[in-house]
């Protein structure tokens, strides 16, 4: 037998070999890894900035920043000290009647521009749409304004604006929360935080001047001293201000970033000078539930669509995996005459027809069966043809000798299918019931064609209603914390089945 041998390399030795060895397993990690962040970049991107913008005021800005003034340290800070003049609240803000807040606004006025202050007023800003019927009591018809020069830098003047709530009585006592209740006649009425309806004394002019301007479910302060209830002043949630400056004229900078810009720049809405940070940073999630509550009730929209959502998820899971495995083990393990026929007829091509197809009957159908609710929506997907196919092909995996086994103990089909198949097809029954689920959860199309109370939305019908709520502007930043809101319950379901989801596709590839 020949021996070769094979001559060492030249000007290496086997110390170099290792090194450049263990340098290319490291290239090929980092090349890896490095792939595998720019497929997470495409797949999580849309996500995360939705979750970002979802925090902005103006989520159209354009160019977008990552680095946002609802995340800035100085920014909270602030939201957080104009909380506390406001509402004595550094979370949650608002306006308290006797606070002032001060508020500043920096403006450049070069040579050759106008040299005038700036313009500074507060305006409405409510929703106008869903279940706000009650129209809330505004800053603006309450609170006053005023300018006053602050400093000067070069060309930069700063300017302080102030806005001071009045007090309407001028008893002391101690301060109390309340609601406008119905009035008893003539006679303002409040509840108290427990429910306890008292009358309300207005004690001054300026008191009786403003009892009809004050809705009913108006919050207010009440003043209560020995047994009687004085009204102090109207709570507002917000105080939204708008700056304009002249021609020439820029605004340098604000004690808060500006909310939404207009007119080339010259025209400034801050939405809540007083926001808090809860008001300021997760203000668009505040609003998802505050703004869809009815007043009257107490109800949450937005808690009832959540909740409409997971009663037809759950309802499309549970049917589907009763109906799907029961046709799929009958198609898949059963004689009987026709069954190629129904294979074909009633699950393959009801999987090629589009639903648009089914739209009119399946509509006509479901109102002269009075269904339209979340209940006929439920009713049109009892069973899903795809799950059926699942199932099918998953019985037809399983081995004959499983049920030629039960036959010999002396089981029937329905013994067999239920004792010895179901058990089995346990991977099969979690991979229908989260595509079900997930396919329930984001259905948009038939909820919005079948539901008409807006009680009975799901959550994604109901999120549509957020582009109108004030007016049809289109409150994207509104709509991106509900969609946001909405994902969540997909992904915790997601990450915590995610290992049957995987297993279950392997399983389900092997035996199909």
């Amino acid at each position: 037998m020949t021996v070769i041998q094979v001559p060492p390399r030249s000007g290496r030795s086997a110390g170099a070999d290792e090194r450049w060895l263990a340098r290319r397993r490291w290239a090929r990690a980092g090349w890896l890894y490095a792939f595998m962040l720019v497929m997470s970049f495409f797949f999580l991107g849309p996500f995360l900035m939705g979750l970002l913008s979802s925090m902005k005021d103006d989520p159209n800005e354009y160019p977008p920043r990552l680095l946002i003034p609802q995340l800035s340290v100085a920014s909270v800070r602030q939201a957080y000290a104009l909380g506390v003049q406001g509402g004595a609240d550094g979370w949650n803000g608002g306006l308290r009647p006797g606070r002032t807040v001060t508020f500043e606004v920096q403006v450049r006025s070069p040579a050759g521009a106008p040299q005038t202050p700036p313009t500074v007023a507060l305006f409405p800003y409510q929703p106008v749409s869903l279940v706000s019927t009650t129209r809330f009591a505004q800053a603006k018809d309450f609170a006053q304004v005023q300018l006053t020069p602050a400093g000067t830098r070069g060309d930069v003047r700063t300017y302080r604006v102030t806005v001071r709530t009045p007090v309407l009585t001028r008893q002391p006592g101690r301060r109390v929360d309340g609601v406008l209740a119905a009035p008893d006649g003539d006679r303002l009425t409040a509840a108290l935080p427990g429910g306890r309806v008292v009358p309300v004394t207005l004690d001054t002019p300026q008191a009786q001047e403003v009892q009809f301007t004050l809705p009913q479910y108006q919050p207010v302060e009440l003043i209560e001293r020995a047994g009687t209830y004085y009204l102090r002043g109207p709570v507002f949630e917000r105080t939204p201000l708008q700056v304009d400056v002249r021609r020439g004229q820029q605004v340098q900078g604000s004690t808060l970033p500006p909310s939404d810009r207009q007119n080339f720049g010259r025209s400034l809405a801050f939405r809540n000078i007083t926001p808090g940070i809860l008001g300021y940073t997760f203000n668009n999630y505040r609003r998802a539930f505050k703004e869809t509550t009815n007043p009257a009730s107490g109800r949450s929209l937005f808690f009832s669509w959540v909740l409409n959502s997971f009663l037809y998820a759950f309802l499309r899971v549970a049917a589907a995996v009763v109906f799907c495995s029961l046709a799929g083990y009958a198609l898949a393990r059963l004689n009987f005459p026709g069954k190629t026929l129904i294979f074909l007829g009633a699950v393959l091509f009801a999987q090629m027809v589009p639903n648009q197809v089914n739209l009119v009957s399946n509509y006509v159908l479901l109102k002269d069966l009075h269904l339209l609710n979340i209940w006929g929506l439920w009713f049109n997907g009892l069973v899903a043809a795809g799950g059926v196919f699942l199932m099918k092909q998953f019985f037809e995996g399983m081995p004959r000798e499983l049920e030629e086994s039960a036959s010999i103990d002396g089981a029937g089909p329905f013994t067999t299918f239920w004792r010895v198949m179901l058990p089995q097809a346990g991977p099969a029954l979690i991979a229908l019931a989260i595509t079900q689920f997930q396919s329930a959860w984001n259905d948009f199309f038939w909820p919005l064609v079948i539901l008409r109370e807006n009680t009975d939305f799901t959550l994604t019908v109901g999120l549509s209603n957020f582009r109108e709520l004030y007016g049809g502007q289109g409150d994207y930043g509104l709509i991106l914390a509900g969609a946001v809101l909405s994902a969540l319950p997909v992904l915790v379901i997601f990450i915590v089945f995610q290992r049957y989801f995987v297993s279950t596709g392997a399983d389900s590839a092997v035996k199909g």
